[in-house]
């Protein structure tokens, strides 16, 4: 197994995952949306790692850990950003076409990058982590003063 194989299949899955994630509704629950994108991320990294004649169990994880946080992230961003463009707190409206359209744009890059440049999948999996984890704190933030008017 040869780690730029490996890198590839996990860039491809972000990728497929960010298209999963900015199609699907915002209202889905997180556990959904992995449900949702992890099948088509698997199915990728065994195409790309049984391409090489490499074994295929390593695709497991790297498109459920891979499409699935990337679905996560997209839905989340979008849904934000269409809320903000509505100018509402509603949490159902689908995201326009601008933004899902943007967040195609920034899949079909991360992908063709990560199959040229291999690595740029792990800093590209480290980035989309750390706004998932930013996004949650400041979720978690947002209603602080609220808990202790209780």
């Amino acid at each position: 197994m040869d780690f730029l194989t490996l890198c590839q299949a996990l860039g491809v899955a972000l990728a497929a995952g960010l298209v999963i994630g900015a199609v699907l509704p915002p209202v889905m629950p997180d556990w959904g949306v992995v449900a949702g994108a992890a099948p088509l991320g698997i199915l990728v990294g065994v195409v790309i790692l049984g391409g090489e004649d490499d074994p295929v169990w390593p695709a497991f994880f790297t498109g459920l850990l891979g499409a699935g946080l990337a679905a996560l992230v997209a839905r989340d961003v979008a849904s934000g950003a269409a809320r903000r463009a509505r100018g509402g707190t509603e949490a159902t409206g689908s995201p326009t076409a601008a933004i899902t359209a943007f967040i195609l744009l920034i899949a079909i890059l991360g992908g063709a990058l990560s199959m040229l440049a291999p690595p740029f999948a792990i800093v590209a999996f480290v980035g989309l982590a750390w706004i998932w984890l930013m996004r949650r704190r400041g979720g978690e933030q947002k209603h602080e003063g609220l808990r202790v008017l209780r």
